[in-house]
């Protein structure tokens, strides 16, 4: 299992991102997990916010994709586990709280920016990568812009440089900065006091203000991943050496 699935008894459930190696990074599976148990997760009774947390020190690394995969129809495949991730939890009628620490790097950054609050330790680092290894981030940038200004999301993507937890925050993609360690008790916090609400107002202003500030768009990020999966699989049928 790629989660851990724990609730308390406010009515906060507590989900544990669990990846592979120091960096905490997430294969397909994984994600395919994850995009299940958010699924479960919608109609679970008696739930009022969700925090997402990685394990260890790491939030999330980024997701490694399948190798060797020559067809663009297989690499499709593969990279749509990143869209019915998306899309589980936007679907999801509570409020999502991210737990930063470490790293959040290409699929963990754009987790962060989609997520509805996001705690993140002082000493937390966000990075889109893709374009040191010649993949342009095109699922991220399918929504990036609704946080941050073209020009700055365009740079982040162009030079995959790392910015610190409060350059994050004044971009538009965190919410909260707090000390080291400190992150998950913050997010744990936040999910309490929107546990605490009557439950109906936080349904609509979640559902209402996503939808008012057009964070979804399936044809751009279908699109993405066509663009994508050409690119990759051209990259896999060239000769090396």
């Amino acid at each position: 299992m790629a989660v851990r699935v724990d609730e308390t008894e406010n009515g906060v459930v507590l989900l544990t991102l669990v990846g592979t190696g120091e960096k905490n990074n997430l294969d397909t599976e994984a994600l395919l997990d994850l995009a299940d148990t958010a699924r479960a997760l919608a109609t679970r009774p008696g739930m009022r916010a969700l925090v997402v947390a990685g394990q260890g020190d790491v939030f999330c690394g980024g997701r490694i994709g399948k190798k060797g995969l020559s067809r663009a129809s297989d690499v499709a495949e593969d990279l749509n586990a990143i869209l019915k991730v998306n899309s589980a939890f936007a679907a999801l009628p509570v409020p999502t709280v991210l737990a930063v620490e470490g790293e959040a790097f290409g699929w963990g950054f754009g987790m962060s920016a989609q997520a509805d609050y996001v705690v993140a330790a002082e000493d937390a680092r966000f990075a889109l990568p893709e374009m040191s290894h010649g993949m342009p981030p095109l699922i991220v940038l399918s929504y990036l812009f609704r946080f941050v200004s073209y020009k700055r999301g365009f740079e982040l993507s162009l030079t995959s440089r790392e910015i610190s937890a409060a350059d994050a925050e004044r971009y538009g993609i965190v919410t909260q900065v707090v000390p080291h360690g400190a992150a998950l008790a913050a997010a744990l916090e936040v999910a309490a006091f929107i546990a605490a609400q009557d439950p109906m107002p936080i349904v609509l202003l979640r559902k209402f203000g996503r939808e008012a500030a057009e964070l979804s768009n399936p044809q751009l990020s279908e699109y993405a991943v066509s663009l994508m999966s050409v690119l990759l699989a051209e990259r896999a049928q060239k000769p090396h050496g």
